[in-house]
């Protein structure tokens, strides 16, 4: 059997070249690029072609792959090698052609210490290639690791062949020893992403894609995304099949019947269900189609990756590389709402005309019991605890705000209760989920007021409204525009994540109440005021809140510690009716 590098880094990328049709490798010899070479020399699938000059190596790649219209990689050893190929590369990136820059390197602790060939190699030719990855050194090879290899990998293949084709650039660490050898054996660490185009969707491919959905569990996942009228007409098309479920988001817009939104609550369920595993298998998908955004839900997350389904599918709302769920096998590049009625025109055709139509499962029906149980649990748990906090007051909130209004929620404690307690989405909802920070929530809701004609209304928490004040007084400030803060002392979060809430440290360090004198600010800037600090008072000035033609605060104070404490017991306490 022929020998192996025994760099698993190595391997997964060279076995995802083989994967996704990469043949051809042109290579010069070094020292750093020996595991490479080692690898390379395993695998006989590879077309090899030597060459000790690099200038003259990037040239040789660029005809290779101008006259097979293919791919071609280039394999060089660390220090100066890299910046040997850019003549080349510049010319294989103006005239579009796809090469696949391997560059060895050394690993990070040793750059720019004196030693040699440490000079910075990531980021060096930037100009000159689509995009530039760096792979890490494999001497403590986790799960995590080979995944971050694969995933990476096959995002720098899709990115070079895709749309306008250019070299991308993939910078290997790695460490000594650099000729340990092993035997070469399957790889079971690759998965290879196939990218599909939006230019080469024909009616037939359409049929083809509906033909791997027959008779599948099918959960479509939905992250934050603008409104899109297009996309709900066809989702609401898609849900009318037994075995099709779509998850959405608070922030994900959709519009959709039988409450899809209560995805954090159906979890809870089956957290503190005996039978959870029992459960998730019945859940565990068949197919993921996900769309949008980052996902709030941190249990959504869980389940998928650790259910596995047998395929992920992204579409062109979502980032090529992104592959949260660590299962992607298809990125769709298409508009989600041109992809959904397309498969929709074909799915349910083929299921009835499959002889095993009986076999359709009733997928989503499941979905449905699970979410009446979550109903009668908030029923049994609320009706024990109903003392004044922030459950209960965001709770109420969510649920009485006028359909006609945009909401906008701050992150930290609003997006997540959003995620327990939104029964229908108002006419649009925002956050500031691109990359979850706390600060410019009070701008940003400013802006998507002075933009609608309706009313909208930011919810947020005092630790967040007090990064930007000053947009109280803000010159293009409309009475259109209502503050909800949620007062509990600071961020109220470090009292619930098991990572702080135990911490003696934890009030001054991490939840850092900043006191923020909001009726002073009220009456400063003359906006209305209104204050509850319980559920009696709630009802009340939420309603004149609400009604009035003002710009206006309402005030939501309580009690921190109360308030974290009845949202543990939210997730841990088993009133519930067993599944």
């Amino acid at each position: 059997m022929e020998s192996d590098t025994s760099k698993i880094n190595c391997q997964i990328i060279l076995d995802l070249l083989i994967e996704k049709g990469i043949y051809d490798i042109v290579y010069s010899p070094g020292s750093r690029n020996a595991p490479l070479l080692i690898g390379i020399n395993a695998r006989k699938e590879f077309r090899t072609y030597r060459c000790f000059d690099e200038r003259t190596a990037g040239f040789l790649a660029l005809g290779i792959a101008v006259s097979r219209q293919k791919p071609v990689v280039l394999c060089c050893t660390s220090g100066t090698a890299l910046y040997n190929y850019a003549p080349a590369v510049a010319e294989a990136y103006y005239q579009n052609i796809p090469l696949i820059l391997l560059t060895a390197d050394r690993p990070i602790e040793w750059i720019d210490q004196d030693d040699s060939q440490t000079l910075i190699q990531p980021g060096a030719i930037d100009n000159i290639v689509k995009k530039s990855f760096d792979i890490p050194e494999d001497s403590t090879f986790s799960q995590d690791s080979k995944w971050f290899v694969n995933r990476t990998v096959n995002e720098a293949i899709n990115l070079a062949t895709s749309k306008l084709k250019g070299p991308v650039h993939i910078n290997v660490r790695l460490s000594d020893p650099l000729s340990q050898l092993i035997s070469k054996s399957n790889n079971d660490n690759v998965r290879a992403v196939e990218l599909i185009e939006d230019h080469t969707l024909t009616e037939n491919s359409y049929r083809k894609l509906s033909e791997l959905l027959v008779n599948k569990k099918i959960l479509i996942v939905a992250g934050f995304m603008l409104p899109d009228f297009k996309l709900n007409k066809s989702l609401l098309k898609l849900i009318q099949l037994p075995n099709v479920k779509v998850c959405c988001e608070t922030l994900s817009n959709l519009h959709l019947p039988g409450n899809p939104y209560a995805v954090d609550r159906i979890f809870n369920i089956v957290d503190l269900s005996s039978d959870k595993n029992k459960i998730c298998e019945e859940l565990k998908p068949d197919i993921v189609i996900s769309i949008g955004g980052a996902l709030v839900s941190r249990k959504l997350k869980e389940f998928i990756r650790n259910y596995a389904p047998e395929e992920v599918w992204t579409l062109g709302n979502t980032r090529m590389g992104v592959d949260c769920f660590k299962s992607l096998t298809r990125h769709i590049d298409v508009d989600p709402s041109r992809f959904f009625m397309g498969i929709c025109k074909y799915l349910n055709k083929w299921q009835l005309n499959n002889e095993n139509s009986k076999a359709v499962p009733e997928y989503n029906k499941f979905w449905e019991r699970l979410y009446d149980h979550s109903v009668k649990r908030d029923v049994l748990f609320f009706d024990q605890y109903s003392t004044w906090s922030e459950l209960i007051a965001l709770r109420y909130v969510l649920n009485h705000i006028p359909e006609k209004y945009n909401l906008f929620l701050s992150n930290g404690t609003p997006v997540r209760y959003g995620q327990l307690f939104t029964e229908r989405i108002p006419h649009a909802v925002y956050s500031n989920r691109g990359v979850s920070g706390i600060e410019g929530t009070n701008a940003t809701a400013l802006g998507v007021s002075c933009a609608f004609n309706g009313n909208t209304l930011l919810i947020t928490g005092d630790l967040s409204f007090g990064y930007d004040t000053g947009v109280l007084g803000h010159y293009r400030l409309n009475k259109r525009l209502k503050i909800i803060i949620i007062n509990n002392r600071g961020g109220g979060i470090f009292r619930f994540i098991n990572t702080t809430r135990n911490l003696e440290c934890r009030e001054e360090m991490f939840c850092a109440d900043p006191d923020i004198p909001v009726k002073g600010l009220a009456d400063a800037f003359k906006w209305d005021y209104y204050r509850a600090e319980k559920m009696s008072e709630l009802e009340s000035e939420f309603t004149k809140f609400i009604d009035s033609k003002k710009k206006g605060i309402l005030e939501i104070v309580v009690d921190p510690t109360l308030s974290s404490q009845q949202l543990i017991d939210y997730f841990t306490k088993k009133h519930i009716v067993e599944l």
